[in-house]
């Protein structure tokens, strides 16, 4: 089980579905909900990470499948709903980061 590391380097992260990942800091003290629309191109989703990580969250598009985003390999590997999968681009950052 993957283990993330406090916020830095792992907070404020878009992992993308080949692999990447980019900075991606709120604007404010707090994203807004266009921002993290913008973040995963559609309707948001918040998702808990595992490994008790609860401070942690992962907002996605809640349409994803339904829309066939690609396969999130990474986000899927740091997601606390096995059997499911993550889709699309997948923004890490702490649920104290969403107002």
């Amino acid at each position: 089980m993957p283990e993330l590391p406090d916020p830095p380097p792992w907070c404020h992260r878009l992992l993308k579905p080949d692999g990447s990942s980019t900075p991606c800091p709120p604007k404010g003290a707090h994203y807004t909900l266009e921002e993290m629309q913008r973040a995963v191109d559609g309707y948001i989703e918040i998702v808990h990470l595992k490994g008790g990580r609860r401070r942690h969250i992962m907002v996605i598009n809640e349409e994803g499948k339904l829309n066939g985003l690609p396969l999130n390999e990474r986000a899927t590997s740091l997601y606390d709903g096995f059997p499911d999968c993550i889709v699309g681009n997948a923004l890490v950052c702490l649920h104290t980061d969403v107002d």
